[in-house]
C-alpha cells in the first residue's frame, strides 16, 4: 500500500529490482519487505499490479482512493486491492510489513480498500515471509502458510472505508470543504445553501451515498484529522479547539466514544500492542 521503496532482505536484490518485481507477475506468490520511513511518504497516486497487505507497526497513514478515505494507525493491517490507484500519506515515522500477493491469491479478500485489527499469527508469518525469495514460486510449506494467512484473515473482521466519498458534485463539494475546513461550524442547512441544494436532499443523499449522515461523516472527519495531528506531536487542547469544539473535554468524550480511549493514550495503546507482539516475533526469527 504505501509508495515507498521497501529495504530488500535480499542482498542480491537493489530496490529497483525490488520495485520491479512487486509490481509483475512472475516469481514469488507472497512478496514480504521491510518497510520504514522517518520522513512524510510521497502521497503520489499510484497502483500496483498485485495486492497488497501492510501491518503498520509504527505510526500513521492515511490511504485516499477515488471511494473515500482509509485510516490506518499502527496494529492495523489495511488491504488493497491490485490495480486500485490509491495515495499515502503518513504522519510522523512510520514502519511495519508490506506483502505483496499475486491476483489469484486476492479472490477471496475484499474488492474495495479495507482493513483489519492486527492478528498475531499473519504477523508472524509476515515476518517469516521476509525471508523468502522473491524471484521463484513458493515451496509446498510456504505455500501452506500463505494459505494459513489468507485464512486468517478470512476469519477476520474487515473495516471499510471510514470517510467515504459522496458521488454527488454538491455533496462532494462539501465534503472536500470541510476537509479543507474541518473547524467551520456551518450547520447542514448553511452548508445546503452553500452548495445549491436544499437541506431535505442533502440529508437523504448523505447517507444513500456514504451510509452515513451528514453529522457522522463530519464526525468522522474530525477524528481522521485529529489523528493526525496527534500523530505528529500536538498536543491535545490544541488539537481539540483547532478542530472547533466547545470545549477538550467535549472533545475526549467523541474521541472515547469513538475509538474506545482517549486521545492522549490513544498512541500509546498501540504501543504496548506492538511491545505485546514483538517477543513473538523475536522469537519466530530465533526458531
Amino acid at each position: 500500500m504505501p509508495h515507498t521503496a521497501p529495504t530488500s532482505t535480499d542482498g542480491e536484490c537493489s530496490k529497483a529490482e525490488l520495485l520491479d518485481r512487486i509490481n509483475h507477475l512472475g516469481g514469488a506468490e507472497l512478496i514480504a519487505v521491510n518497510v520504514r520511513n522517518q520522513l512524510a511518504m510521497d502521497p503520489q497516486t499510484h497502483c500496483h499490479a498485485r495486492g497488497t497487505l501492510f501491518l503498520l507497526t509504527e505510526g500513521l497513514v492515511i490511504v485516499e482512493t477515488a471511494q473515500g478515505r482509509q485510516l490506518s494507525p499502527s496494529q492495523t493491517i489495511g488491504w488493497m486491492p491490485p490495480g486500485v490507484e490509491h495515495a499515502v500519506q503518513s504522519y510522523g515515522p512510520t514502519a511495519g510489513f508490506g506483502a505483496f500477493l499475486t491476483p489469484q491469491f486476492c479472490g477471496d479478500l475484499p474488492a474495495e480498500p479495507t482493513s483489519y485489527p492486527v492478528n498475531p499469527l499473519v504477523a508472524l508469518v509476515l515476518q517469516k515471509a521476509l525471508s523468502w525469495p522473491h524471484d521463484t514460486p513458493l515451496d509446498l510449506t510456504r505455500m501452506r502458510l500463505l494459505l494459513v494467512l489468507l485464512d486468517e484473515l478470512r476469519q477476520s473482521p474487515a473495516r471499510p472505508l471510514q470517510l467515504p466519498w459522496p458521488q454527488d458534485a454538491r455533496l462532494l463539494s462539501i465534503a472536500r470543504a470541510l476537509l479543507g475546513n474541518i473547524a467551520s461550524p456551518r450547520t447542514l442547512e448553511q452548508w445546503a445553501r452553500w452548495a445549491d441544494i436544499s437541506a431535505r436532499s442533502l440529508s437523504r443523499k448523505f447517507v444513500l451515498e456514504t451510509g452515513m449522515s451528514f453529522a457522522q461523516w463530519r464526525q468522522w472527519a474530525r477524528l481522521t484529522q485529529a489523528l493526525e495531528w496527534l500523530a505528529t506531536g500536538r498536543a491535545v487542547k490544541d488539537v481539540a479547539l483547532s478542530l472547533g469544539y466547545d470545549s477538550v473535554s467535549a472533545f475526549i468524550k467523541t474521541f472515547r466514544q469513538a475509538l474506545g480511549t482517549t486521545p492522549s493514550a490513544y498512541f500509546q495503546t498501540q504501543q504496548r500492542k506492538q511491545a505485546a507482539l514483538s517477543p513473538r516475533v523475536a522469537a519466530d526469527q530465533e526458531a
